[in-house]
């Protein structure tokens, strides 16, 4: 059984990581994803797009540990775009940042 979990985290992580590689994609074509504003409808759209990814029959079997790790990926590639957007999107953002 535990290999069977192994191999559902392994290939919820590859996937993640090939949605990463697109993102890399778009910022080395100095393109990027608006972010909503609030800290934490930003949370929840990034959650929905880890939860989106994984397959319904896997995603029983993904813990907590691993979405978080997923989420924290896609996370740290979306700020990174971030820059590459006009001021007034990087300004407001930055002054609803959830502190």
């Amino acid at each position: 059984m535990a290999e069977l979990q192994i191999d559902h985290r392994a290939r919820f992580l590859q996937r993640i990581e090939r949605r990463a590689k697109f993102l890399k994609t778009l910022l080395a074509s100095n393109l990027g994803v608006f972010l909503p504003s609030e800290e934490k409808q930003r949370r929840q759209t990034i959650e929905q797009v880890v939860r989106m990814t994984a397959r319904h029959s896997e995603l029983p079997h993904l813990g907590q540990d691993t979405l978080a790790e997923a989420y924290t990926i896609l996370l740290n590639h979306l700020e990174e775009m971030q820059r590459v957007l006009p001021h007034d999107v990087q300004y407001r953002n930055r002054i609803k940042r959830n502190w």
